[in-house]
């Protein structure tokens, strides 16, 4: 899959942002575009890449409903969104954080006080492993 398919794919697919402010939908849908090459790059097979992109989507998806539905859900609620949101980035990238669910709980209590661009940048930031230089 060609990476302008796949970009095409992702800004035509209104799911992935419906829920947020313009600043923020710009953010993550940047964020995801960012993702493209090292997710697609060098894999020959369409239906595979295609299947990476979805994976890739998904993430970006339940980020937007997490941010776009934070406030009308419980602590414990949220914390079962993140735990879905981090299976879900460990499909589409490999890996992800581990974590208990009172971390997970924290986090909830946490962006549910953010402003909607900082929770998404501390949802990311959080499930993503740590990087080992």
């Amino acid at each position: 899959m060609e990476e302008q398919v796949a970009l095409d794919r992702i800004l035509e697919t209104e799911n992935l942002t419906d829920g947020l402010e313009d600043t923020e939908a710009n953010w993550l849908l940047d964020w995801g575009i960012k993702r493209l090459p090292g997710l697609i790059g060098g894999i020959t097979d369409d239906e595979a890449a295609g299947a990476r992109v979805n994976e890739l989507m998904a993430v970006m998806r339940k980020i937007n409903q997490i941010i776009a539905g934070r406030d009308s859900k419980s602590v414990d609620e949220l914390a079962v969104d993140i735990q879905e949101l981090a299976e879900r980035y460990e499909r589409a990238f490999g890996s992800v954080r581990k974590a208990s669910p009172d971390e997970y709980t924290k986090l909830a209590a946490q962006i549910a006080e953010k402003p909607s661009g900082e929770a998404m940048q501390t949802l990311i930031e959080w499930v993503a492993p740590a990087r080992v230089e």
